[in-house]
């Protein structure tokens, strides 16, 4: 994804982050991978100065207005991230559905694709957790 602005790969990053620290469990594979995205970006070693500075809705914002084909990227790069540490939390899915609705993007994320995966978090509320479009 070069082709998105630098401002875009920012926003990226920032929900990447948020989704990073939605279990308040920050992991170095976690950390490894954003890095890894960010050098595909070729954003400076400092990126995370920009991300930090970015509000969240600032990212929405911003990641709303990209094309679709775009925006489907972003689902999988936050896809992978909910399962990099081979973990997914509940408040990672529930980020990533957040995300998908105020930017417009399907969802394509389903827990049945993990069979091996722990789970965790308050899993209170199953629908959350499935492949549902409202």
């Amino acid at each position: 994804m070069k082709e998105l602005t630098h401002n875009a790969k920012i926003a990226v990053l920032r929900i990447l982050n948020d989704i990073v620290n939605a279990d308040n469990i920050v992991k170095d594979v976690e950390i490894e991978y954003m890095d890894e995205i960010a050098r595909s970006f070729k954003l400076a070693d400092n990126y995370m100065n920009e991300v930090n500075s970015l509000v969240t809705l600032q990212a929405l914002s911003i990641v709303r207005t990209l094309p679709t084909d775009k925006k489907e990227k972003i689902a999988q790069l936050m896809g992978k991230m909910i399962v990099i540490d081979e973990d997914i939390n509940y408040n990672e899915v529930k980020l990533y559905n957040a995300v998908c609705e105020s930017c417009n993007i399907e969802k394509d994320f389903k827990i049945e694709d993990y069979p091996d995966f722990t789970f965790s978090g308050p899993f209170v509320n199953p629908e959350d957790l499935m492949n549902i479009n409202n």
